[in-house]
């Protein structure tokens, strides 16, 4: 019987819309399930999330090493003067209770470090060339200044390891620089890259008020994680050269700050931690004597 093109036409497809919908719902939600389920296998970690893990420490537990070998590198120097007594004595009571290995050395005798770094005179540089010499017996390097103490021993150096990036940062309290008295790092060609042309730094100009390896370090993260920027790099190095004072100082700091954007991670690179969110603050910030 002849039938009307404009007459309605059940169409078979439609029947199987809405199971078609909930097949596909339910493949994604599999999909999702076991990348999760891979990625959490393949680090080792249970309840592992994208970046910082839940690894944190309760009752001084065990510091289980899930990315491989931990190691806490001081290195000390006479011009550094003798102030660190009471944070030695902390870190080793700290040693005590984890399975790190603690390396404590006088760059001014080390024979490994005097075979590469040499040529560095100044302590506050060279100390990132020692750790360069030293990062290879190990995976990861949570290296800290002579001064640094351990205020809350319950913590593992794991909470703060994201092994999507190399080296791991923090800012300080007070102001906006990005520190670089304590840092953490992994063993790669990109880490020893990196603090040993940071301790090239030394035989740069330096301007009059250059806060050491601070006002280097600056700098030479801006250069690494945005090399394409060379008018911002040369606009900041400019201030830099110019300052004469704290203030001074840091307009340089806020320059890099600028450059840098709000962006904190850098992947296969580098990774800075919020304020309030790193390892280390500065003492004052604890105790004012």
């Amino acid at each position: 019987m002849y039938r009307p093109i404009y007459a309605p036409v059940r169409l078979r497809h439609v029947d199987s819309y809405g199971t078609k919908k909930g097949l596909y719902v339910t493949l994604l939600v599999l999909i999702i399930v076991a990348l999760t389920v891979l990625t959490t296998k393949r680090r080792g970690i249970p309840g592992f999330s994208s970046g910082r893990t839940s690894l944190a420490r309760r009752d001084m537990g065990k510091c289980v090493q899930y990315f491989g070998s931990v190691t806490i590198f001081v290195a000390d120097s006479k011009t550094f003067g003798n102030k660190s007594d009471l944070a030695r004595r902390s870190l080793e009571c700290y040693i005590k209770g984890t399975e790190y290995k603690l390396i404590r050395i006088d760059m001014d005798t080390d024979p490994r470090v005097n075979e590469v770094c040499a040529k560095h005179e100044a302590a506050l540089f060279k100390r990132h060339c020692a750790a360069s010499v030293y990062l290879a017996d190990t995976e990861w390097m949570l290296v800290i200044d002579t001064e640094t103490g351990v205020v809350n021993p319950d913590h593992c150096i794991e909470e703060w390891i994201d092994d999507r990036v190399d080296m791991m940062f923090y800012e300080r309290f007070f102001n906006w620089e990005i520190a670089v008295g304590s840092y953490l790092v992994r063993n790669t060609e990109f880490s020893h890259e990196f603090l040993r042309k940071l301790a090239e730094w030394e035989f740069k100009k330096l301007p009059l008020w250059n806060s050491n390896d601070q006002g280097a370090f600056m700098l030479h993260l801006q250069a690494t994680l945005i090399p394409y920027a060379a008018w911002e790099f040369d606009t900041c190095y400019d201030y830099w050269q110019k300052a004469t004072n704290y203030q001074s100082y840091m307009a340089m700091v806020s320059c890099v700050r600028m450059a840098l954007g709000a962006q904190k991670f850098w992947s296969g690179k580098v990774r800075i931690y919020r304020k309030a969110h790193g390892w280390s603050r500065d003492a004052w910030v604890t105790h004012c004597s």
